[in-house]
């Protein structure tokens, strides 16, 4: 059974790469989605928000407000306050913020613990920041989102939370951990 941890949680990679794994508040996350003209119908009710589609793989920033593209019809936004997207008429709005759980890793090491644990290269020349990617992570569907050169935010299905935190805290060594032969 999976353990509930106490967060944050700073340990370090096989390699001696400092990693820290936090739990933080989701906020909103709504997704759009659209028929024909999704493109065209998505920046409209964006742009009200002062806000842009991207291309899809890549992550669009305005504050603490995120949009991820993450089908050709499909869209993700996480913000701090309802947007009001319930009045657009044209797209389909499905409120997911109960639906998802916001982990960050941070640190120098947490490019290689992600490598690690999904079969992508998480590193600085093939996945640049703004970059994200739909994979999994122990059989798990996550979104991984670079934020920063040594951060990533991970969306976490809220029913595999515990059990994914754990697994990832796993992978990492505590800080407060005698390595053998260290005395």
């Amino acid at each position: 059974m999976a353990k509930k941890l106490e967060f944050p949680v700073r340990g370090t990679t096989s390699h001696d790469r400092a990693v820290t794994l936090d739990e933080i508040e989701l906020g909103y996350l709504t997704q759009l989605a659209g028929w024909g003209k999704f493109k065209e119908k998505a920046n409209g009710a964006l742009r009200a928000q002062d806000l842009a589609l991207p291309d899809y793989g890549l992550s669009v920033r305005r504050g603490p407000t995120t949009v991820w593209r993450i089908a050709p019809d499909r869209a993700l936004v996480r913000s701090d306050s309802a947007l009001g997207f319930e009045s657009v008429t044209d797209l389909a709005v499905l409120d997911l913020s109960d639906s998802r759980v916001c982990l960050t890793l941070e640190g120098p090491g947490a490019n290689g613990l992600l490598s690690r644990v999904a079969s992508l290269d998480f590193s600085d020349a093939a996945f640049d920041v703004g970059t994200f990617a739909q994979t999994a992570v122990h059989h798990v569907s996550v979104l991984i989102d670079r934020s920063g050169p040594d951060q990533f935010t991970v969306l976490v299905p809220t029913t595999f939370a515990t059990s994914l935190t754990s697994f990832l805290a796993d992978h990492l060594t505590a800080e407060t951990a005698t390595k053998s032969g260290n005395g």
